[in-house]
């Protein structure tokens, strides 16, 4: 067996062959599939080094057997996700241990010393728990949620207040009102007339090999003219080969919550995936976002544990 640390040039197809595959071997657990790793390594990471963190992607590693990929941790900022191909789960323990050494520079060190070392597990994995148990590690109170809904098999229309449109990307041009507006539904606070957001992130995601497949759904207000009229934003990331897609961000602005705007907006995501032949599109979520996504029309499919262990 041997293990070694991703390598984006030589491993990147291949480290998405091993989550497609996974996909389909299991058809669940869809928090990360190809989608998900083009949007942590060509997104997040972006947004983590604008703020002088290190990048979650320096961060995976693989393992392998006879040069075939059988297991990979990934990292999401300051967390760790595991995944195994079928038939290699005794491998899980040495798994979690390995990242305990490995990625600790990614975890805030805290007062005393120690880091809140934080694996994430499907609640479905119940083998996986024990081990996490028998490492000393607690499981917290809040969860996050993987949604999905089958766009072939769902019929869904765009409701929208009187002065508002739903549009695609390519039919709404001004690239830095859309991303101030999907960062000001993250944080109210910005709200103002003149709000721009550095683009960095939105610009890097355009060299992820999925960008030209991929779509925004955004609401706008046609009222107030040309100066930030966006309410509502998502991108989709969209997986030819598995027909899968993944919503990622999601935001909302808050002046513009309760009467229908977000709703329609993943609506309009839904069509879309529909018409682009998609068979699955899934949306990872916390609680009270879940709750939002299945008022929309999508089905919970499985909740995951946020499992912390301090370190020194």
């Amino acid at each position: 067996m041997k293990v070694r640390r991703f390598n984006i040039n030589n491993d990147l197809e291949r480290l998405e062959e091993f989550l497609r595959n996974q996909y389909f071997e299991n058809k669940n657990m869809t928090s990360w599939l190809p989608e998900r790793l083009h949007d942590g390594i060509y997104r997040m990471d972006t947004q983590l080094t604008d703020k002088g963190k290190e990048k979650s992607s320096d961060y995976f590693y693989i393992w392998e057997e006879n040069e075939e990929i059988v297991g990979c941790i990934l990292t999401d900022s300051d967390t760790v996700h595991i995944f195994i191909k079928n038939g290699f789960e005794e491998l899980y323990e040495d798994m979690v241990k390995y990242a305990e050494e490995n990625c600790r520079p990614l975890f805030d060190i805290n007062d005393d010393g120690t880091i809140d070392f934080c694996v994430v597990l499907h609640d479905s994995l119940q083998s996986r728990v024990e081990v996490l148990k028998k490492l000393g590690y607690e499981k917290q109170d809040e969860e996050d949620y993987d949604n999905y809904v089958y766009p072939q098999k769902i019929d869904v229309s765009i409701n929208l207040p009187d002065g508002y449109r739903l549009v695609y990307g390519d039919e709404y041009t001004n690239e830095v009102n859309k991303w101030s507006a999907c960062n000001m539904g993250f944080h109210p606070e910005l709200e103002s007339p003149d709000y721009k957001n550095v683009m960095n992130p939105y610009e890097s995601r355009k060299k992820s090999s999925m960008y030209k497949d991929s779509f925004e759904s955004l609401v706008i207000d046609e009222k107030s003219g040309e100066n930030n009229n966006v309410c509502s934003y998502s991108f989709v990331y969209v997986d030819k080969k598995s027909k899968t897609a993944f919503v990622e961000p999601v935001s909302t602005r808050e002046k513009y919550r309760r009467i229908g705007i977000g709703t329609a907006m993943m609506h309009g995501v839904m069509i879309k995936c529909k018409e682009l032949g998609i068979e699955k599109c899934y949306v990872n979520s916390y609680d009270w976002r879940r709750k939002f996504y299945n008022a929309a029309g999508f089905i919970t499919e499985d909740s995951i544990g946020l499992w912390i262990k301090k370190i020194k």
